[in-house]
């Protein structure tokens, strides 16, 4: 296995013919609430109280689910139209979509058409934003996961959440789309809905599986009775359970039982609403606007379209804009170097950062620039042909980036790469990447890695903790059936030592990034 696979979003797929710098041209605001940072170019009084909503939904989502507030802030980019959306992410996914969401290891950021009208369909975006963040609640810092008709199904559920007078709140009302879908559809058969998952279900297919997911999912919360139990069957289908036998074993029911009720629920066509009270916890505050320079706008439109690729075309006509429009700046320097870097010309990335005034070589966003053009510029370069004073200078620059930006999972992955190419003990730089696993368990490549290096110092039981989940994120059948033997070769490990696999998987959270013992440090002094 490439230790060294850079991890730089896999999503430049899509061109556009709208005009990028034309988005720069509006009036850009940042609303900045405790939990949420909003970049905007909508009407922004009616974002502010969205931010409020927005705060208001969090307090409860985190009541319900029982999740842990680890602080975690999202950014949000609200564009005010579909215009402003394609410009973000290209005029084919602007037809297709309403937003996205997206977790890297670069931070978690959510983007949303707030007009919310595209060529097929319209949708609220308040709903949307709802059902995002119900997925960055249940999956931020966690490696449980949930079937896909769940998972989508109880965040529709929670997406279509009110308030009313007294700091109540409504939930369980159908969602408008989802409710249409069932209509002119019909839902799911049930046993094709509880195997599906988002690679074995045709796009086509993927708005019935929210759908009947929906439908089930309300079920389970409203009406069952059985939540504490349905929470064992995630720890089931967590340590690799079929996930109908798991459910009917788990609720104590036959898949006709189930089904049965799953098809009156349809026939039926009527949902219970629930009332609950905002936790008293809550105290709602006004979020902060401010109105972004010319500046400060083209670089945050540019570090966007960069740093998730739906649109790399765009960073020219910014660049272009900026430049007629005197709103040039060292920081737009540094961002196209990132993309020039992300895009293999490292030429032309060094050419850019050469641009840099000394006077500005010690702000963060040249530091990071710098550090993975380095890196990447070695990794793509033979090995006895490597620079070991360019590798100890991306080496010093990441340890500065993780002792003042802790909380980026790319800083610990990109110390820890470099200082496996330097030749530091294994223990060593293994400690860095714990570090980035522990921020970012979900990455693909960060999670590959660190099972590699646990299961050659054969560690069983942390090994399947991180294996295990990773196994449901693997598409890849060679890799997928790699990872299954290697779990099977240590599972006797983990029995000689009295665990079992309900007590290694299903838990809540992964590893404390504070914890003492191996990666426990969070300042890197290599």
């Amino acid at each position: 296995m490439l230790a060294y696979l850079v991890v730089f979003s896999g999503a430049w797929l899509f061109t556009s013919d709208v005009m990028a710098d034309n988005l720069a041209k509006d009036t850009w605001y940042e609303i900045d609430s405790a939990n949420f940072q909003i970049i905007t170019n909508g009407e922004p009084g009616s974002v502010r109280r969205l931010a409020e909503d927005l705060e208001r939904y969090r307090a409860v989502a985190l009541d319900l689910l029982g999740a842990k507030d680890d602080g975690a802030k999202l950014t949000i980019y609200a564009a005010a139209d579909r215009e402003s959306y394609a410009g973000l992410v290209g005029e084919d996914l602007s037809e297709l979509t309403n937003g996205l969401f997206d977790t890297t290891a670069e931070g978690s950021y959510a983007l949303v058409n707030l007009d919310g009208r595209t060529g097929e369909r319209q949708l609220e975006a308040r709903e949307f934003l709802f059902h995002e963040y119900t997925h960055f609640l249940s999956y931020n810092g966690t490696t449980t996961h949930y079937p896909y008709w769940y998972s989508e199904g109880f965040a529709e559920f929670m997406s279509t959440m009110t308030f009313g007078p007294g700091n109540t709140y409504d939930i369980g009302a159908i969602p408008g789309e989802r409710a249409m879908t069932l209509l002119y559809t019909a839902p799911v058969p049930l046993q094709e809905l509880l195997r599906a998952t988002v690679y074995n279900t045709p796009d086509e297919e993927k708005g019935r599986v929210y759908a009947s997911g929906w439908m089930l999912a309300h079920w389970i919360v409203m009406e069952s009775g059985k939540t504490e139990e349905f929470k064992q069957f995630v720890v089931d289908y967590n340590n690799g359970a079929d996930p109908v036998k798991a459910l009917t074993k788990n609720l104590g029911m036959s898949i006709g039982e189930i089904e049965d009720i799953y098809n009156e629920k349809f026939q039926d066509g009527r949902f219970k609403l629930a009332r609950g009270k905002v936790p008293a916890s809550f105290k709602p505050e006004r979020p902060k606007l401010t109105v972004l320079s010319g500046q400060e706008t083209v670089v945050e439109l540019a570090r966007f379209l960069v740093k998730s690729g739906y649109n790399p075309h765009g960073i020219h006509d910014l660049v272009e804009y900026a430049e007629r429009a005197n709103l040039y700046s060292p920081e737009l320097t540094a961002v196209r170097a990132d993309a020039a870097t992300r895009a293999g010309d490292f030429d032309q990335a060094a050419r850019l950062l050469a641009q840099v005034a000394p006077s500005n070589r010690d702000k963060f966003w040249y530091q990071k620039a710098q550090a993975w053009l380095w890196l990447n510029r070695e990794i793509s370069t033979l090995g006895g042909d490597r620079s070991k004073e360019m590798l100890k200078g991306a080496r010093d620059k990441f340890v500065r980036l993780v002792n003042n930006q802790a909380d980026e999972a790319m800083n610990w992955y990109g110390l820890a790469i470099t200082m496996q190419m330097l030749g530091y003990p294994k223990k060593q730089y293994v400690e860095m990447l714990e570090q980035a696993y522990l921020r970012a368990p979900r990455e693909l490549h960060i999670a590959q890695w660190m099972a590699q290096e646990l299961y050659d110092r054969k560690d069983a039981e942390y090994f399947a903790e991180v294996a295990q989940p990773l196994m449901l994120e693997l598409t890849n059948e060679a890799e997928y059936n790699q990872m299954k033997m290697m779990l099977a070769e240590l599972k006797p490990a983990i029995a000689d030592k009295g665990n079992n696999q309900s007590q290694i998987q299903g838990k809540a959270s992964v590893k404390d990034k504070k914890a003492s013992g191996a990666g426990g440090a969070t300042k890197a002094t290599p």
